[in-house]
């Protein structure tokens, strides 16, 4: 798999640089910033992204490529996605300046920049390789059920709705689980984990015959040599465009534990205002269900993404679902991962001492 690890990254964002607009650059740079030379919108140029984010101090804004040439930038990653296929025309520019550079181009668009003849021209002229990260495994199998016969404690974050902290709640806690000894495998399911992470694949891109089986070779492959396997969700079973690749997920790994992640004050999936999200405590119950259809899985902890709120109104909002709900909630960035990982550890000794 082409990796990121040790090189120096541009993140083009023009026009949407942001936490709500660009999920791709910003989640990325909450992990490794400290391998990105800069970010390019040129609305913000001049700023730092720490302005925006309150992450990441050190890494510019720049309008153009041109700005952080002499950084001898080598990986031109496009960090906002896309609701279709298409390629946005004025992106055009940038992507063959990059190429035409000798840079390596990253994209996680569902539209593959290698299948363009002017892009891929570029790349082979110039010695440039296109990663699409969206494109699927080349073997592909359904799934076999396999994953409950794998020797690791598999947790699953769900969600209300799209980009409510699925993968970042998944990477605290195995980041959490590590400091604690234990030995976590954080199984990306998306581009931007897959940046975060080198590993991984983007199901959203697998037909959909093949997400089961691909998420069962992610976890099958993550047991190896990891005591919990904790993989990243995929949209909502609720939405309205995304169930699919959701439902997939959850039966290809077949968890044992899963994480509800929500959003606070989400009243209406976002994108579609008449689809209002279902409440926390029916979340619960339907995913509950449908795992439970191939292993029966527990929701054991709420993880509440509060960015939006005080601190003062995140720790009452935490509170009242904890009392809604009975069970433990946080916000794995503002107060840490560590009373959810307290949660699964609590659970996973349960299931091992009744699978023995």
């Amino acid at each position: 798999m082409f990796t990121l690890a040790g090189r120096r990254v541009v993140i083009f964002a023009e026009g949407s640089f942001g936490p709500k607009t660009s999920k791709v650059a910003t989640s990325y740079l909450r992990y490794r910033s400290n391998d990105c030379v800069g970010v390019i919108d040129s609305r913000l140029a001049g700023t730092d992204i720490s302005s925006i984010l309150g992450y990441g101090e050190g890494v510019p804004i720049v309008a153009r490529l041109d700005d952080l040439m002499a950084e001898d930038p080598d990986v031109f990653m496009i960090g906002v996605g896309l609701y279709h296929n298409q390629l946005p025309e004025a992106w055009r520019t940038q992507i063959k300046q990059a190429l035409s550079a000798g840079m390596d181009v990253v994209s996680g668009l569902h539209f593959r920049l290698s299948d363009d003849p002017e892009f891929s021209q570029l790349a082979e002229a110039n010695g440039a390789i296109i990663w699409d990260s969206k494109d699927p495994p080349e073997k592909l199998a359904t799934s076999s059920a396999r994953a409950q016969e794998l020797d690791t404690f598999i947790a699953h974050t769900v969600g209300s709705d799209c980009r409510v902290g699925k993968k970042t709640t998944a990477i605290e806690i195995a980041l959490e689980a590590n400091r604690r000894g234990l030995t976590a495998a954080f199984v990306a399911t998306g581009q931007s984990g897959i940046y975060i992470s080198d590993a991984g694949v983007a199901v959203d891109a697998v037909p959909a015959d093949f997400i089961a089986g691909v998420a069962e070779e992610l976890v099958t492959t993550a047991a190896v040599n990891h005591d919990w396997s904790i993989v990243e969700g995929q949209g909502s079973i609720s939405h309205p465009a995304y169930s699919g690749v959701t439902l997939g997920l959850l039966h290809g790994c077949m968890p044992q534990a899963l994480i509800l992640c929500h959003e606070l004050n989400l009243k209406a999936h976002k994108g579609w205002p008449d689809f209002p999200t279902r409440s926390l405590r029916e979340l619960i119950e339907i995913y509950e269900k449908v795992a439970g259809y191939l292993r029966p899985a527990k929701v054991v902890a709420v993880s509440l993404n509060t960015a939006d709120a005080s601190a003062e109104a995140a720790i009452d909002a935490i509170a009242a679902i904890e009392n809604e709900v009975g069970l433990p909630a946080t916000d794995v960035i503002r107060f840490g991962a560590g009373k959810i990982v307290d949660a699964l550890q609590k659970y996973s000794d349960s299931v091992r001492k009744f699978d023995r």
